[in-house]
């Protein structure tokens, strides 16, 4: 399994960033971990597309909660905790997942 070498939550640039032990470096907006939340509950609401999940941009993680060597826990600005992001999931949120982010963004700032 994948760890991470190094991780910083920058609240003023909204984005949480890894550096991985390979050296690749992964930067995730708030806002896009929000909307990828691994819970049940926003797990359902994706699988069953009652709702897409989204997130204001202005989001903000407020605390990270190591989960032994297994991953992250994220506690959001809007009250969320439920969701553990695994080191393999956070791994696997790639720029295609921050490319839909963002045109799904422009839709809802657009309309």
């Amino acid at each position: 399994m994948d760890y991470p070498a190094d991780i910083s939550n920058s609240r003023a640039d909204g984005a949480l960033t890894i550096i991985w032990r390979d050296g690749t470096r992964q930067q995730w907006p708030h806002a896009l971990l929000r909307a990828h939340c691994k819970c049940t509950h926003c797990s359902a609401q994706r699988f069953l597309a009652v709702a897409p999940v989204t997130a204001p941009a202005a989001l903000r993680v407020e605390q990270l909660r190591m989960i032994g060597n297994y991953g992250l826990q994220l506690v959001f600005s809007d009250g969320h905790e439920r969701g553990i992001y695994p080191w393999s999931y956070l791994r696997s949120l790639t720029a295609d997942a921050q490319s839909g982010y963002r045109n799904h963004v422009g839709r809802i700032s657009a309309a």
